[in-house]
């Protein structure tokens, strides 16, 4: 099991800026943090760390062999394609073998033994991130690290290690040798840390219980309850994985590096396409640099590039035929919007677009949450067929209106922070009223720790509750 979470502020945290920070020598930085990062993966996975440090030395030894084949074009291309396929075999025989003999027995009658395989955390994000350096190391989009230590700091870096944001190697290879960070950027990100952090204890993990009594309570099911559960559920699994996302960015800052956003408020989107422009931004745009434009992208094979990039993306979220079926379905309203919903809509008033729009994006992010969230086929087509009005079920009972009334401040509280309302709020306060820069920072600052002190309290009274986004 990972670091409990107080033991990784309170200690781990602590006990890597009591060191990190009085040395100058960037070297000896790079090292400290280096070290800390593969300790926090042991912690958890002590045995896979072996397989971590294996998978950073097949991508630094083909980096390297590609930049001394640079007048060889097929041989550089070859260690290309052996470094990425030795990348996705190990992701495959960790994350899908049980799901590939599952499906061999369900389709041909065998009864092959499962295999009880432990899929280490954070493999998806760490072997995409392999993957991104070889690949622009092929493209020349960025220089091959001569250093192997260097790329195991950039591979294990603990902040985005086990549930991203997918941090691509061009993106911070300037920032590897040396970074400085000023007192402001690191109340930034000590700002952003507590943001996040107050995101998956205050609000994802209670909406998470919430969810659980609406949904997994199967004699006590009501129509109205499946729909506010399932609100319910979008609402954690927001705060929980963009929570995680600002803690990582935060804790970046801290430490001198610039991670790009992962969250964009999507649940403000009028459309998919624009939901997944805001939504998990990392894997969006590593799926479109690296599989969708190389595919043809606009220009040819539209369709097939489409449906792949969204069977890819389902099937990276999980193991499990609901998470191809999620994707799917994802990449089927983008193919309805871009065909038919966009052109039938161009020269309406923006007012009624506008407000279809919205109607429509709710319905269809909860259905798509829905098929995310269960993964037993069976139970997946009850509730959908219950929430739906073809499951001959009430549409509201006693249990479920009591949860909801207990809850419902949480509900409210929960949606407002999904939309950008506190920030425009604070910017607009501030415009009005002339706060100098001094008194914004004094502010942020005891709101932050406001926020930790809130978030330690109920993490000590609470029980391990570790972030969705780690089981992929």
């Amino acid at each position: 099991m990972l670091f409990s979470s107080l033991t990784f502020i309170y200690i781990f945290l602590a006990a890597l800026c009591i060191l990190y920070f009085p040395i100058k020598n960037p070297t000896y930085r790079r090292i400290v943090l280096t070290v800390f990062s593969v300790l926090f993966y042991a912690w958890g996975e002590p045995i896979f760390v072996l397989l971590i440090l294996g998978s950073v030395f097949v991508n630094f030894l083909a980096g390297k062999l590609m930049n001394s084949a640079e007048d060889k074009p097929q041989l550089k291309k070859a260690y290309l394609i052996i470094s990425v396929i030795l990348n996705l075999s190990v992701l495959a025989i960790f994350k899908y073998t049980p799901m590939a003999v599952e499906t061999l027995n369900s389709l041909s009658g065998t009864n092959i033994p499962i295999p009880n395989i432990t899929m280490p955390i954070g493999i998806s994000f760490y072997t995409f991130q392999a993957m991104s350096y070889v690949i622009d190391v092929y493209r020349k989009d960025t220089e091959y690290q001569k250093s192997y230590f260097n790329l195991l700091m950039y591979i294990t870096l603990f902040p985005q290690l086990i549930a991203g944001p997918i941090v691509r190697y061009k993106d911070i290879a300037l920032q590897i040798p040396e970074r400085k960070a000023d007192i402001e950027v690191i109340n930034q990100g000590i700002f952003r840390f507590c943001v996040g952090l107050a995101k998956k204890v205050i609000i994802a993990n209670n909406c998470g219980s919430v969810c659980e009594s609406l949904l997994n309570n199967t004699d006590n099911r009501a129509v109205f309850g499946l729909w506010i559960g399932m609100v319910f559920f979008s609402l954690q699994i927001y705060f929980d994985f963009s929570g995680y996302s600002d803690m990582a960015i935060g804790l970046g800052k801290i430490f001198g590096f610039e991670f790009k956003e992962n969250f964009n408020y999507p649940y403000m989107s009028k459309s998919a396409t624009e939901f997944w422009r805001r939504w998990h931004i990392s894997l969006g745009t590593f799926f479109r640099d690296y599989v969708y434009i190389p595919l043809g992208g606009n220009r040819k094979r539209w369709l097939f590039n489409v449906i792949t990039v969204w069977f890819l993306t389902g099937l990276w979220h999980g193991a499990s035929w609901n998470f191809v079926l999620w994707g799917l379905f994802y990449g089927i309203i983008l193919i309805i919007e871009k065909k038919v919903v966009f052109p039938a809509f161009t020269n309406a008033p923006k007012f009624i677009t506008n407000t279809i729009a919205y109607i429509a994006m709710f319905f269809i992010t909860v259905i798509g949450w829905t098929i995310f969230y269960f993964t037993d086929f069976n139970e997946l087509t009850t509730v959908l067929s219950g929430m739906l009005g073809f499951g001959a079920l009430p549409i509201t009972d006693i249990f479920a209106d009591s949860i909801i009334k207990e809850n419902i401040f949480l509900l409210i509280v929960g949606l407002i922070a999904a939309f950008p309302i506190f920030p425009k709020l604070f910017e607009l306060i501030i415009s009005k009223l002339k706060i100098g820069s001094a008194v914004i920072l004094y502010a942020k600052s005891a709101y932050a720790m406001l926020l930790l002190a809130v978030s330690t309290a109920l993490l000590a009274s609470g029980s391990y509750n570790p972030f969705l986004y780690f089981r992929f």
